[in-house]
């Protein structure tokens, strides 16, 4: 009887489920996510307005031809660049380039979130001051990357002939793009918790990309959804959720999927380097 006793009091309780851990994570931290949601945005809004609409009239460019005729106002064209930034701002601006050193600062804290570790406020703000310098330089050669890539689709679909060359280059491109927006998951989770150079940030996130290319695409879908849904609802809906929690949401999602996934296969192989280097020493 005593046996049977002490074996239910030593017998281990359920492993929680990664969903659970999920929404646990969320629930306690909501506020905060949503203070750096709007910390975010106070720090960086016209740079990620002025980025966004630019980077509209880029890759989803109007047929100006009638406005400039005069068929209707221009009134009209600026609504539709808006109702486009969505769009734009899920595929470009946030995953990708627009506010680097503070995804970097928002990294730290949501790691520490990840993991359940202690956290402070000055973390987000220690974070930014740390890996400025870096994270703005991964942040130039992004936004040079992702506009030479629309560059060269643009090219490629107004100037070359229809056929097999044209098709492939079309889809190396768009894959290429994808990869590319899928190694913005990984790049300021390695950049702030390992010493690399910049060159081996973009190697191991382009690993990350391929090697969990199904995925990664699944969180972009959701973090692609979260963004568009609530704007095709409607866009005061959209600009509701998008200073309430939408960046500081998306980011949650993003470090919730990468930092296990980090831990498991880049933890080892940085302990293996330490280690030769010691031994070389």
């Amino acid at each position: 009887m005593k046996d049977s006793k002490r074996s239910d009091f030593l017998e281990e309780k359920p492993k929680e489920t990664k969903f659970v851990k999920f929404m646990d994570i969320l629930k306690t931290r909501f506020w905060d996510i949503a203070k750096y949601n709007l910390i975010c945005l106070g720090l960086y809004f016209i740079l990620i307005f002025v980025h966004t609409f630019l980077t509209s009239l880029v890759f989803f460019p109007i047929d100006v031809s009638d406005y400039l005729q005069g068929y209707t106002n221009y009134g009209e064209m600026f609504a539709v660049l808006i109702y486009r930034m969505p769009y734009v701002l899920v595929l470009f601006s946030v995953p990708v380039i627009a506010f680097g050193p503070a995804v970097a600062g928002f990294a730290v804290i949501l790691r520490s979130y990840v993991r359940r570790d202690t956290s402070f406020s000055s973390d987000f703000t220690d974070g930014m001051k740390k890996f400025f310098w870096r994270s703005l330089l991964v942040t130039l050669i992004s936004t040079v990357i992702a506009f030479c890539l629309g560059i060269a689709y643009k090219f490629y679909l107004t100037y070359l002939d229809a056929g097999f060359w044209k098709t492939a280059l079309l889809w190396i491109i768009m894959i290429f793009s994808l990869l590319f927006l899928m190694m913005h998951l990984y790049i300021y989770q390695i950049l702030v918790e390992y010493k690399l150079p910049i060159w081996q940030l973009y190697r191991y996130s382009y690993v990350f990309s391929i090697l969990r290319f199904f995925p990664n695409l699944l969180v972009l879908i959701l973090v692609a959804a979260i963004t568009v849904i609530p704007f095709m609802i409607h866009i005061l809906l959209g600009a509701a959720v998008l200073f309430v929690i939408m960046i500081g949401l998306n980011s949650y999602i993003i470090n919730f999927f990468t930092w296990p996934a980090i831990e498991k296969h880049l933890d080892p192989i940085m302990k293996e380097q330490r280690i030769k280097k010691i031994k070389l020493y």
